[in-house]
């Protein structure tokens, strides 16, 4: 007969398991640094599993556990929020550049033309000038068009 200890993990072994499992981005592996909703579920399940029947988890801290975690995911989304908020405001401080000439450095080199357009998708301003769309972040200067005067 197995040692009950033994057979269900303590909270620091499932937390080693949730940090320790690897995420993949593209062809690098990287590890996972934050825990999600589902992570602190399964550290809470596995904590209640693991108490003594004798001596229960205190209800204080149980409903702390929960108002840090809640608190912690109002954060996430806040930040989330402003990510997209700052995205779309830059979006909107760039329809200046439209018939202005834009400097821009790209890949080491020093690209210069008249704004002709702006496209926002997926959290990216890219510039059009000469028909050709660049990311929003590389331009450095902004001019106004002289006139030719006759």
């Amino acid at each position: 007969m197995s040692d009950i200890s033994t057979a269900i993990p303590n909270s620091s072994q499932a937390l080693d398991a949730i940090l320790s499992n690897p995420i993949e981005s593209g062809s690098e592996r990287t590890t996972q640094a934050t825990l999600g909703q589902a992570d602190f579920f399964k550290l809470l399940t596995t904590q209640l599993a693991s108490q003594d029947p004798l001596q229960p988890m205190d209800d204080t801290a149980f409903i702390a556990q929960m108002a840090n975690f809640s608190e912690l995911e109002m954060m996430s989304q806040l930040n989330d929020n402003f990510g997209e908020f700052t995205n779309l405001q830059q979006f909107q401080s760039s329809q200046g550049y439209i018939g202005k000439k834009v400097t821009m450095l790209v890949e080491g080199e020093e690209i210069s033309g008249t704004a002709t357009g702006l496209e926002h998708i997926d959290g990216t301003t890219r510039v059009f000038v000469d028909g050709k769309g660049y990311n929003i972040d590389s331009v450095f200067k902004v001019e106004q068009v002289e006139s030719e005067q006759p």
